[in-house]
């Protein structure tokens, strides 16, 4: 019965996925071959081998979705948990609860929102770039080895990578249209990425602050000319009394808590020190012994975060993976380096490269193993693949000439 509910999700998947090739028929083929490719790998993990990262935390969501479901759907309604870590369980046990329990049920879910993400970032791409590039970008997102793999399991990496596409798409449109709808949209997307990881929020803080600061330019201006522009004067407004709230310690955001809590240093270097163990734990050295420390030792562990695992840090065979998608981000931030000019000279690239610039830095201090590590940087490769597009080099596969 768990199979049947499993290959019946996938079908579901797959039609949804035939609809979208239709309309769209330009990335028809990147979206075909993400879906089969996805599929395949579930599959093979399903039936044959054990993937990487599909034990522990993806094993232990799937049993907590289960916990939640085994009483029902309105007892999974009662249970509502709210923006925490909780919310992934609770979002599984839905189906759980009303078909029964299956593991592919749940990866396809995933699934779903993969493919998603490779559509909106093509589209992303495209609004940015043109189409030659977005073509160059589904591809690389149809292939990319860690989009492809947190789309298939049960953890919440590719939830957030969706969400802050749409995110991303409300701050680009806000920017090059000064669209008041673009901020919901844009706020909607860093919100739904805090349902899955409440580090998502960052992004919307700082986007909050552009949007405030650019609002109380206009406002100025207008003023000046006794002019009122009741769109920008709601915008302080509502920005202003957010941030009051949380700068008053009103507000609680799973993973950063309230803002007394987010600015502890001592706090910040108990917890940075304490996941400090394991075979892919950070080296010691990069320990942070003191508040101090921060600034001092913030840059390396950014590295460590986007890079790692280095050929010295590997202890097993398995880390050789790691290395391997470190190598990749390197070479993305190669790509964006070459790509400095166009990022600097777009005011929408140049957004997005900030926000991205502060995720990393308070991810970077927060994780402590690249286990965890490969985990969070590819909540944001989306972003990085747009952000290195023009540089991406150009690749296909030409049968004819093989056989020559």
């Amino acid at each position: 019965m768990a199979d049947l509910l499993g290959f019946a999700s996938i079908t579901v998947v797959a039609f949804i996925t035939l609809i979208v090739a239709t309309k769209w028929p330009d990335i028809s083929r990147i979206l075909l071959v993400a879906f089969s490719v996805r599929v395949i790998l579930m599959l093979l993990g399903y039936y044959i081998f054990t993937l990487p990262d599909s034990t522990y935390d993806a094993l232990g969501f799937e049993w907590g979705a289960w916990n939640f479901a085994k009483d029902g759907f309105f007892n999974v309604m009662d249970k509502y948990p709210g923006p925490n870590s909780a919310f992934y369980r609770w979002m599984i046990a839905i189906p759980y609860s009303l078909f029964g329990r299956s593991l592919l049920m749940a990866q396809s879910l995933s699934l779903l929102f993969g493919l998603g993400a490779v559509f909106l970032g093509w589209l992303l791409a495209k609004k940015l770039w043109d189409n030659h590039t977005a073509k160059k970008v589904g591809w690389i997102l149809a292939l990319f080895p860690s989009l492809v793999l947190y789309s298939v399991l049960t953890l919440r990496e590719i939830y957030v990578c969706f969400f802050l596409i749409v995110a991303m798409f409300g701050v680009v449109n806000w920017v090059r249209d000064d669209s008041y709808k673009s901020i919901f949209l844009a706020m909607f997307g860093f919100l739904g990425g805090t349902f899955f990881h409440g580090g998502i929020i960052i992004g919307g803080m700082i986007f909050g602050i552009i949007v405030l600061t650019r609002s109380i330019k206009k406002v100025s201006k207008i003023i000046l000319f006794l002019r009122i522009s009741p769109k920008n004067l709601l915008i302080v407004i509502l920005s202003l009394i957010f941030l009051q709230l949380y700068f008053s310690n009103k507000i609680h955001i799973a993973k950063l808590g309230k803002f007394k809590d987010s600015i502890d240093l001592n706090r910040l270097q108990f917890e940075t020190s304490n996941r400090l163990r394991g075979e892919a734990s950070y080296p010691e050295w990069t320990k942070v012994n003191s508040p101090s420390e921060f600034i001092t030792k913030g840059f390396i562990r950014v590295l460590y975060l986007l890079f790692s695992p280095f050929p010295w840090d590997i202890k097993k065979p398995a880390h050789l993976v790691g290395m391997f998608d470190g190598f990749l981000y390197l070479t993305l931030v190669y790509l964006i380096f070459l790509n400095r000019k166009s990022i600097w000279n777009d005011p929408a690239l140049r957004t997005i490269f900030f926000i991205l610039v502060v995720y990393f830095i308070i991810f970077g201090i927060g994780v402590s193993n690249f286990g965890a590590g490969t985990r969070h940087r590819a909540k944001f490769v989306i972003e990085l693949i747009i952000l290195a597009a023009p540089f991406i080099p150009k690749f296909s596969f030409n049968i004819k000439k093989i056989k020559e």
